[in-house]
């Protein structure tokens, strides 16, 4: 493209100055985005850079980066596709790259420093046309062109850098001049509405996203290019100032490089200047493994890969795929390197694999994971760097670094036996993502061949394919389902088999949930995945009828326990009584201390309702226990009251005290672990008063729950600015997965209220619930409700009642966010 630029300066003049004329006729406006639409869709180089020009040239110039001077050129200008002199090498002025520098990092810490944006800046982000000048203003400087083109023909790009480059800006440009189309005004950040609105322009190919019908498969395809654009701007540019800031004149101190100390010297590298540097290139056509063993080589030495080398390999992975996919050597060391937890490097040597393309030239069917992002507010990062980000922790957890603060994970560790089956599984766990819905399913077929490619045996190509088909399972068991559900411990463990798979699954899933966001793994979360793990390891070990036995025992030894430590509060006779009403699992998720202290609240309890509020030992939720009369509704009502108080319920146990001997009115036992909105345990005490004198005011009838609820303030958050379209309203039954209730998990959209809704509709459709967990993914929530009919105590079968609930909970639930109107 870059060839383009020099014999049509005419055109972009008369492209500029055509714009000026149509403002001043009726249809100037229409005209002159019709313009910016053709140069969009056709993607004509010299139409699309002169409008460019004309639309940004203003604002460029009013920029503060564009005030870099030098020496030499003055002012430097603001425009991405200026003519400049002809080449001519000079020093660069080492104030102007500082400044440069200065000013690139003020930028990114202001428009985010990283690539990995939802919603980026491209202008001014990591990766935009902001740091594509950045580099060419330096190579101006430097070597007195910008041009790609002629930086190739000095040495001082490859050809495969210079194609990208061009590339690279003719894409910003076009979706820049879109994305002002779409706004109707000045606009860098490519929001998500906007994604929308301007991702069919492009006519990208992708296929549907089954497993989100909502969600427009263009959106991902767009963001994908983004993605690819972007690290291409951001790898070239750093490479480039690394150059403009290197003499040519420099001698690198060059050393003898002996792995093995005293051993024999190595005869393809050597180090020089510290970094390890390849003697002769040839040696990557001979023999390709040698460049992973050289990665291999920079963790065993610990020493970086010397800049030349690096461009090598990305030039030679290019074409060294066949070869490397049937070299044993390569796999053999490939593997070596997932494996070795001293790569403890920020980016890690496999993330620079990656960088370099060699990962894809070893594993071709990484390739469709490069740049996949998903449209939605929970995948912060796209696939690729998700799956190397998770084996970096898996990494970290070996070096034990994450003890403090996740013990379990870490304790468990130490007996994984098949280790490589562990950190292949982890790596490909989303390589069917490209693929459509059911990936899990997919991409385990996907790995196991990948596996079996790369040596290894038949028992861990299973054990591999099994960790990606079930790298969902976990998760969604440990936070959607009734964890002391004997049935499901058994379900649970019959999937996994034993307790190697169980251990690798327990790890493996962990270090997916920390890695797809950096506030996606919190301790709740934790603590359910090592409660099911716990658990699941237990049953294996004793089996259902031990299992009974010993919860027989541990209820009576829990009861006798809070016996004793209210022996002088309260008489045996009473504490008998009020345990024989409550439930069995009551005594088995609760430990004797808590058992205490809801008895107190029961016998104190002196109106509608008694409350408690604690905190978790880390802060991160709180607890609060409700007693009172176990009336329909009540949940409903509690709901709407957290509501209307900002306060996220993340669970919910529901107990029944049944009155014995005419003792009253039966009774609700409720714990609800909450957070403030958007998270932390909830610690304010007025905060706290408001909420139990709102739960007072309801459940005595003084006031509806609809009025307190109507009182909340509104605020802006992110629930009133633009969000990715969401998938509609699923809500699916389950009859099966526990014996005595229907179980029905809700998946929507993650607006204000809906658990409040959800638990209204129940409550008028003559449900109990048993329990409640809440769940969020971004911008989508997943409600699961253990529930049962009040009038015969058992689950709901009838299909027209099914239908009929489902029906009135999608009816009740808000829609999908792509039928409300953006706000710009």
């Amino acid at each position: 493209m870059a060839g383009h630029s020099h014999g049509q300066g005419n055109d972009d003049k008369n492209s500029a100055s055509k714009g000026y004329e149509i403002r001043d006729v009726k249809t100037g406006a229409l005209a002159k985005w019709l313009l910016v639409l053709a140069a969009v869709i056709i993607g004509t180089y010299a139409l699309t850079v002169g409008l460019f020009r004309f639309f940004s040239a203003q604002e460029a110039a009013k920029d503060a980066s564009a005030g870099v001077t030098t020496p030499a050129f003055g002012p430097a200008p603001a425009d991405a596709d200026l003519k400049w002199p002809e080449p001519r090498i000079q020093k660069a002025p080492a104030d102007d790259m500082a400044r440069l520098r200065a000013e690139q990092v003020r930028r990114h810490s202001r428009f985010g420093d990283t690539i990995f944006m939802l919603e980026p800046d491209l202008k001014n982000g990591p990766g935009g046309i902001r740091d594509l000048c950045v580099g060419r203003w330096a190579t101006q400087v430097r070597f007195g062109t910008s041009e790609p083109s002629k930086l190739r023909d000095m040495g001082e790009l490859s050809s495969r850098q210079a194609e990208a480059m061009d590339a690279a800006r003719d894409w910003f440009l076009r979706v820049r001049c879109a994305l002002h189309l779409a706004a109707g005004r000045r606009q860098e950040q490519l929001r998500f509405d906007l994604q929308e609105s301007i991702a069919p322009l492009f006519h990208l190919h992708a296929p549907p996203i089954e497993s989100r019908p909502g969600v427009a498969s263009a959106v991902e395809a767009l963001m994908h290019e983004f993605q690819r654009h972007a690290r291409t701007v951001s790898r070239e540019t750093e490479r480039l100032l690394l150059r403009v800031c290197h003499s040519r004149n420099h001698k690198p101190t060059v050393r003898v490089l002996r792995p093995n100390k005293g051993g024999k010297a190595d005869t393809v590298f050597n180090l020089a200047d510290g970094a390890i540097e390849v003697k002769d290139p040839l040696i990557f056509d001979e023999k390709p493994s040698e460049m992973l063993r050289l990665f291999a080589l920079s963790i065993e030495i610990d020493r970086p890969v010397g800049r030349r080398t690096a461009d090598l390999v990305a030039e030679h992975a290019m074409t060294a795929t066949e070869a490397l996919r049937k070299d044993a050597e390569a796999a053999r060391l490939f593997l070596q390197i997932l494996l070795d937890t001293r790569d403890a490097r920020t980016p890690s040597r496999l993330e620079q694999m990656h960088d370099l393309g060699l990962l894809s030239a070893l594993i071709p069917e990484w390739e469709p994971l490069v740049g996949r992002v998903q449209h939605d507010l929970y995948h912060v990062y796209t696939v690729d760097q998700h799956s190397l980000y998770a084996v970096a922790t898996l990494k970290a957890i070996a070096r034990g670094e994450m003890a403090a603060d996740y013990p379990q994970v870490s304790a468990e560790f130490p007996s994984v036996t098949r280790r490589t089956a562990l950190f292949l599984g982890l790596l490909l766990h989303d390589v069917g993502k490209s693929l459509g819905s059911r990936h899990d399913q997919k991409g385990a077929r996907l790995a196991a061949g990948i596996a079996t490619r790369l040596g290894l045996i038949p028992a861990d190509v299973r054990l591999v394919e099994f960790l990606v088909r079930e790298h969902l399972f976990m998760s969604h068991t440990s936070q959607r389902r009734d964890l002391e559900d004997v049935s499901l411990l058994e379900h649970f463990a019959r999937a996994c088999e034993n307790e190697e798979k169980l251990r690798q699954l327990f790890l493996l899933t962990f270090c997916d949930l920390a890695s797809t966001g950096p506030k996606t793994m919190t301790h709740w979360k934790s603590e359910l995945l090592a409660e099911l793990f716990e658990r699941t390891l237990k049953f294996m070990r004793r089996g259902a009828d031990l299992l009974h036995a010993e919860r027989v025992e541990l209820v009576a030894e829990r009861q006798k326990q809070v016996r004793t430590l209210l022996a002088s509060e309260v008489d045996d006779a009473t504490l008998i009584d009020l345990f024989a009403g409550l439930p069995e699992r009551y005594f088995t998720e609760n430990e004797a201390e808590r058992i205490a202290r809801h008895m107190r609240l029961v016998l104190s309890r002196k109106s509608v309702c008694a409350t408690e509020v604690t905190h978790s030992p880390r802060g991160s939720y709180s607890e609060l226990v409700l007693v009172a009369n176990d009336v329909p509704g009540l949940l409903a009502r509690v709901a709407g009251v957290f509501y209307a108080n900002r306060i996220d319920i993340l669970d919910a146990a529901v107990y029944s005290l049944e009155a014995q001997d005419g003792r009253g009115r039966d009774e609700a036992v409720d714990v609800f672990r909450i957070r403030k909105e958007p998270d932390g345990a909830v610690t304010d005490e007025n905060r706290i008063a408001r909420i139990q004198a709102d739960l007072e005011a309801v459940l005595a009838g003084k006031v509806t729950v609809e009025a307190v609820v109507a009182r909340r303030p509104s605020t802006p958050s992110l629930v009133d600015r633009a969000k990715p379209t969401v998938p509609p309203t699923e809500v699916r039954v389950d009859n099966e997965i526990s014996p005595a209730f229907t179980v029905l998990d809700i998946f929507t959209e993650d607006r204000p209220g809906v658990l409040f809704a959800i638990t209204r509709t129940l409550a008028e459709h003559g449900l109990d619930i048993h329990r409640s967990r809440v769940g969020v993914a971004g911008d989508r929530v997943a409600d699961i409700f253990y529930v049962r009919d009040i009038a015969t105590g058992s689950k709901i079968t009838d299909p027209t009642r099914l239908n009929g609930l489902v029906k009135a909970l999608k009816d009740a639930l808000p829609t999908s966010s792509s039928q409300r109107k953006s706000h710009h």
